[in-house]
């Protein structure tokens, strides 16, 4: 299986379908993980939580590979991230990178990196105008 196959494996197995048990199968005992999911993932066992966060989050939650390559031992996806066709629920739609290192069929270094900013603005837990605001070098404060 190719590098590209293991990271389509992650996304719809773990992502799309909730099939936690291949968690322990991809990802290395020894792990490093890399980028903002590193405050929340020390080590694999705590990376159904993260998953199952996001998707009280995110209800109807669909991730797809819209870009992937590979070379040597490393392999990176573009990814996107929106609701499943005619949901329900408010509409998310954001985009995230992750890169990995790959060594006997298992990642060994993940590297993730999504527009968490804009999905907490999509989801009303920043303002529309977040971005711009911090740009000026304003906090954002909230009030009681």
């Amino acid at each position: 299986m190719s590098h590209v196959d293991l990271l389509r494996r992650w996304y719809e197995e773990i992502w799309n379908k909730g099939n936690y048990a291949v968690i322990e199968e991809m990802l290395d005992p020894e792990i490093c993980f890399s980028g903002p999911v590193r405050s929340l993932v020390q080590y694999r066992d705590d990376y159904a939580e993260v998953i199952q966060a996001f998707k009280a989050l995110i209800p109807d939650m669909y991730v797809e590979i819209t870009h992937a390559l590979e070379q040597d031992d490393l392999a990176s996806c573009r990814v996107s991230v929106r609701r499943k066709q005619n949901s329900r629920h408010f509409d998310v739609n954001i985009t995230g990178q992750l890169t990995v290192r790959v060594k006997d069929g298992r990642f060994v270094e993940f590297l993730s990196d999504f527009n968490y900013f804009q999905m907490y603005a999509q989801l009303g837990q920043l303002p529309e105008d977040a971005m711009p605001i911090c740009l000026t070098g304003e906090k954002l404060i909230w009030a009681d």
